[in-house]
């Protein structure tokens, strides 16, 4: 990866809070501040959204676009939702980027199931007796029946 994609990498990083979120929705030419304040480098629009359609198709990071109706119907397009993906934060350990080992950490966590503020499969499907599972194959049947 070239020096302005591996500065905006980081860039987008330290818009993120340094992994305190897991996202951003900074502006194109917030970032573009920041490449210029912090790294030196003057990019235009056009390329800071190629280096960014570069990252997401080599798997480093996701985009959603995002929209908000105004009173009169139309709809107005907002900066879009950056997030990073496993590979994209390993790529900033790799570089020994400060704060993405945290984040890693934190992700594989998520995904492991060892973080539990987020829904586990408990809370989310149904608890059902054995009597209830019978009653409602009866009615299924019954049901298919009626169709059939």
């Amino acid at each position: 990866m070239k020096h302005t994609k591996s500065s905006l990498f980081v860039t987008l990083f330290a818009c993120m809070g340094n992994g305190k979120a897991h996202y951003t929705k900074a502006s194109i030419d917030t970032i573009r501040g920041k490449l210029e304040l912090f790294h030196e480098i003057v990019v235009g629009r056009r390329w800071t959204f190629q280096s960014l359609a570069d990252i997401e198709s080599e798997g480093y990071i996701r985009r959603k676009a995002r929209y908000y109706r105004k009173s009169d119907g139309t709809f107005v397009q907002m900066s879009s939702m950056i997030t990073f993906t496993l590979a994209g934060i390993k790529y900033l350990v790799q570089k020994r980027v400060s704060g993405a080992l945290k984040l890693l950490k934190q992700m594989t966590k998520w995904l492991t199931g060892g973080d539990h503020r987020w829904p586990q499969e408990e809370n989310v499907t149904p608890q059902w007796t054995p009597e209830d599972v019978a009653a409602n194959k009866t009615r299924f049947t019954k049901l298919l029946a009626a169709l059939g």
